[in-house]
């Protein structure tokens, strides 16, 4: 387009576009003269054209937005190529944004160039907003207690907060677009993908994986522990996202585990409670019953206990009986179950057991506490079962064993 003469010739041509238009002539000093604009341009002067032709640039536009405006003026000139730059203009205490675009154009040998105006100010104001409601939403996941990670189609990490990151020992930088499956113990991945694309295709939107089945999560240094998830998901145009929100209950487990063994456990001998020793031998007994297979008991008491704890006072006896215990464990096998019956009578359940191994047992339980715990020693019930009887009739009969034994001397071994 050739816009030759001056702003009467002009003007016309100028008026029949509908945005704020201008033209500007470069002078000899990269100096920029208005030439002509339509009535639209004084949106952009904030006045009457005719008051600003053949002036200079520098003392039409605001003097801050001189400096990038008079930039993209000279680079379309030399290169004879469209420039843009947007530009903020603040009048009357409002901010108004321009989008700046500067095209070459030829006129009796001098260099003009035509500037089209594009307001943008509403497109700044739904960005700012944007950007605001961004870093408000950045700032609430970033502070949130609980781990959140998002993953896209790929189960790449697109999200990784603040907590994740404290969570798995893993910077944001170096969670991101890497695989969520370097956060998944190696035991658990095969099976991972197949679950998460149940899930995708799944009408549910949101799920408490915990419900499922535990979860584990492994921090970088390789070491794992155990989460509480819910996961939800969101189409995003052609793409569906997951976000998981994670939370460590590294420290619930421990409490549960430490409940757990409170329940089942002797707090002074570390040996199973009485409690947890008549459900183990419950379940046993039925065991035997259905495989027809046998298991053994053990009972014993020590020898003179009270007169340890007159002479010498209970805090002496509890050091025995936990020495006891020790040297008890030291002969059984892992699945052996050891359980303080009741003061200072122990129990030990023995599956797969008949009453001639069992006997050899308890012969080293014995022989080991009368050689290192003198002049400690113990009186011993041995009994084989089948599991027929009831328990308690088994429990009686291998109670009534250690009481022959407590009776013919002590420190023997009677079995049936």
């Amino acid at each position: 387009m050739i816009f030759n003469g001056s702003h009467s010739d002009i003007s016309e041509q100028l008026d029949a576009i509908g945005t704020p238009v201008s033209i500007w002539q470069q002078g000899s000093t990269d100096t920029y003269q208005l030439i002509s604009a339509n009535d639209l341009y004084q949106e952009v002067l904030d006045g009457p054209v005719t008051r600003q032709l053949g002036n200079e640039l520098q003392g039409i536009l605001p003097r801050y937005i001189i400096a990038d405006i008079k930039q993209a003026m000279k680079e379309c000139c030399r290169d004879l190529e469209s420039k843009e730059v947007e530009i903020a203009i603040e009048r009357h205490g409002e901010t108004c944004w321009w989008r700046f675009v500067y095209t070459p154009v030829s006129s009796e040998g001098k260099q003009r160039v035509l500037n089209t105006c594009i307001d943008i100010s509403e497109k700044k104001r739904l960005e700012h907003s944007l950007q605001t409601s961004m870093r408000r939403f950045e700032a609430v996941i970033n502070s949130a207690y609980d781990g959140i990670i998002t993953i896209d189609d790929e189960q790449n990490i697109k999200m990784f907060n603040k907590a994740a990151s404290e969570m798995f020992g893993l910077s944001q930088h170096e969670a991101l677009g890497k695989s969520l499956s370097n956060l998944i113990p190696a035991r658990y991945r095969g099976n991972h993908a197949s679950h998460v694309a149940g899930f995708r295709e799944s009408p549910t939107l949101s799920r408490p994986m915990h419900t499922r089945a535990s979860v584990m999560g492994v921090r970088q240094d390789g070491s794992e522990f155990p989460l509480e998830i819910t996961i939800s998901k969101i189409q995003v145009g052609t793409n569906s996202e997951m976000t998981a929100v994670l939370r460590d209950i590294s420290e619930r487990a421990l409490l549960i585990e430490e409940l757990r063994q409170a329940a089942a456990i002797d707090p002074l001998t570390g040996a199973f409670n009485r409690r947890y020793f008549s459900k183990q031998l419950d379940n046993e007994r039925k065991r035997c019953q259905r495989f027809d297979h046998q298991m053994a008991l053990i009972m014993f008491d020590v020898d003179h206990f009270k007169e340890v704890n007159d002479a010498k006072g209970h805090s002496e006896g509890d050091k025995v009986l936990e020495a006891l215990s020790l040297k008890v464990r030291q002969q059984l096998r892992d699945v052996d179950i050891f359980a303080r019956w009741g003061g200072d009578e122990f129990i030990i359940l023995m599956p797969e057991s008949d009453l001639a191994a069992a006997t050899v047992v308890a012969e080293k339980i014995r022989e080991a506490v009368a050689i290192s715990l003198a002049p400690i020693s113990l009186s011993m019930g041995v009994l084989g079962s089948n599991g027929e009887q009831e328990g308690i009739d088994i429990l009686n009969q291998v109670d009534s064993l250690m009481y022959t034994a407590k009776n013919e001397g002590r420190n023997r071994v009677i079995g049936a």
